[in-house]
């Protein structure tokens, strides 16, 4: 999970959803999901950058529902700027997190991405824009 951004609290009560459910115990995710109300812009290449939500997040990746949409297929790198849950507030670069992250599924009729993180991002840290 992000830290900066998800609290103990949320990764325990994610993780004993999982165990509890027992219905997906085969095909369970390497990385526990917790929904979070966070906004993100996507950036790819030279094209404009897309504004949306988060519908859920683990340390491994996201899903995304974008506002705008252009072509996006499944290898592509993109660059995700996350801010914390929605606030009046105004957004500040110390509570921003940027990732790399290839898209891993394509859904376009709803407008969604799922992404995985770069394992380089552990490395990298945050990325000033």
């Amino acid at each position: 999970m992000i830290p900066q951004f998800v609290t103990l609290a949320d990764l325990e009560a994610a993780t004993g959803v999982c165990k509890k459910c027992g219905l997906r115990l085969g095909e369970q995710r390497k990385h526990a999901r917790t929904k979070r109300p966070l906004e993100v812009i996507l950036s790819k290449g030279d094209l404009p950058s897309i504004q949306g939500d988060i519908i859920n997040i683990s340390q491994g990746g996201a899903l995304l529902k974008l506002r705008d949409w252009t072509h996006f297929a499944v290898g592509e790198e993109v660059r995700l700027e996350i801010y914390p849950p929605h606030s009046g507030s105004s957004k500040t670069l110390a509570q921003t997190v940027w990732l790399l992250g290839l898209i891993k599924r394509v859904e376009a009729k709803e407008r969604e991405l799922a992404v995985a993180f770069h394992e380089e991002n552990d490395r990298l840290g945050r990325i000033p824009t």
